[in-house]
């Protein structure tokens, strides 16, 4: 933040309405407001402090066209971290915009990571199509308990195997086959053909953007394709981690210690966190990787397990995200 700075402009984003807040460096407040989430309805209410300030923002889906509008006025933009907000406050929209502008001041902001245009896409392509698995696996949960309270057997061991669908297919075919079952089927098949769609355009995206990334990371024991472009959507640049233990605390793969009363509490990543993508394709990696005879993880893995497989897994989760560092920084 330069020293010159003399506003301290905080700003609570929603879809229509923004309030807005401008104290001084001595702390008064000396406007507050509300206007549509419009940039020139902002700019209108807040030119007059452009030519020494700082605003800052929380982050939501709304924020993109407020923070390119002041990019573009050359006026020095942040964007909050609202999960360590969330960790320092309790959540009160009225007062957002006065809390915002008071850590602009104390130099306490808690400054998210906005990525650029080209990361951006390749998460919402890794989102979109992480969301459409979700919902398939959903459907799959959904016909495996029709099944079971309709009393129906497959002779194949896994119902979703090649063989497995065929039987199901046969069965949907029948004229006594329950209607819901037939409904649940074809949406099945839908989702399936939607996942594969999303599946190859993520893939395409991050080769053709990311190559030299895209083939680094698939050296790794467990990576592959769909993991490789996880993990660049939600890793790179890596340049912004200054060592591999911030890249593992970030993706929520070490446990997280906070003290109180002389007591230490340890927790992993929140499942609510929008890094959680991040620690699932690893756990996915590390499964991977152990399933292959001759990887070192895999003997790593072993040595590991009399702790517990669980925490075996974490640590190959760990070990392939330090290998990930320094993939990604070789």
């Amino acid at each position: 933040m330069n020293s010159n700075t003399n506003f301290f402009i905080g700003l609570d984003v929603h879809s229509r309405n923004t309030s807005y807040a401008v104290r001084t460096w001595q702390g008064d407040i000396i406007l507050e407001g509300e206007c549509s989430s419009m940039y020139r309805d902002l700019k209108a209410a807040l030119q007059s402090y452009f030519h020494s300030c700082v605003v800052g923002i929380e982050a939501c889906t709304s924020f993109y066209p407020l923070r390119k509008g002041f990019i573009e006025d050359n006026v020095q933009v942040k964007v909050a971290n609202v999960l360590r907000m969330r960790q320092l406050i309790v959540k009160n929209d009225r007062l957002d915009a006065l809390r915002l502008s008071d850590m602009l001041r104390l130099g306490t902001f808690p400054e998210s990571y906005i990525p650029d245009k080209e990361i951006q896409t390749l998460r919402n392509l890794v989102s979109l199509r992480h969301s459409s698995l979700e919902e398939l696996n959903k459907v799959q949960c959904r016909i495996w308990a029709l099944l079971q309270r309709e009393g129906i057997k497959l002779p194949s061991r896994s119902i979703f195997s090649k063989k497995g669908l065929s039987h199901l297919k046969e069965i949907t075919e029948m004229e006594s086959c329950p209607p819901d079952l037939k409904h649940l089927y074809s949406h099945y098949e839908y989702l399936a053909v939607k996942l594969q769609q999303t599946t190859d355009g993520m893939i395409l995206y991050a080769s053709n953007t990311f190559p030299k990334e895209f083939l680094a990371l698939q050296a790794i024991d467990g990576i592959a394709k769909i993991i490789a472009s996880y993990v660049i959507a939600e890793v790179c640049p890596v340049s912004r981690f200054i060592n591999k233990k911030k890249l593992r605390r970030y993706a929520g793969v070490v446990p997280c210690f906070q003290e109180s009363g002389g007591k230490s509490y340890g927790s992993m990543l929140p499942k609510f966190s929008s890094r959680r993508l991040l620690r699932w394709v690893l756990t996915q990696a590390a499964h991977c990787a152990t399933r292959k005879k001759e990887s070192k993880l895999r003997l790593y893995y072993e040595r590991k397990k009399t702790k517990g497989k669980q925490k075996a897994k974490m640590a190959i989760a760990r070990a392939i995200c330090d290998l990930v560092y320094y993939k990604l920084n070789s």
